[in-house]
């Protein structure tokens, strides 16, 4: 018996390491190796879904500056309506009372157009 407990505690060390060699630490592995997978999936759904975020960018950047210069276009045309209303304004304030109510009544007094039979 004083022999047995010393061989006993040495095989009880001997199974748990064997345990812990075959059957934990394996187990621990595969679950690093499970996490490092998902974690790499996510990575390369990440990495594509950045490119298409990317392009996406780029569609609305050159949105913008067609947007940018149809805004210009339209400004520019609007100065050029604004100085031409200004310009009409500018002869109608210059016209005398007569010039004023031809205008407005959209009479001519050239009598070059008129003819006699």
């Amino acid at each position: 018996m004083k022999y047995w407990k010393p061989i006993l505690l040495v095989l009880w060390m001997v199974g748990l390491v064997l345990l812990l060699v075959f059957y934990i630490i394996p187990q621990e592995e595969r679950l690093q190796n499970d996490t490092i997978e998902k974690l790499e999936q996510e990575n390369e759904n990440l990495a594509h879904r950045n490119a298409t975020l990317d392009e996406e960018i780029l569609h609305l950047k050159k949105e913008t500056d067609s947007l940018a210069t149809h805004i210009s276009l339209s400004e520019q045309t609007i100065k050029k309506l604004e100085t031409q209303l200004y310009e009409k304004l500018d002869r109608i304030n210059a016209m005398s009372a007569m010039d004023l109510h031809e205008y407005i009544a959209g009479f001519k007094t050239d009598s070059t157009g008129f003819q006699k039979r």
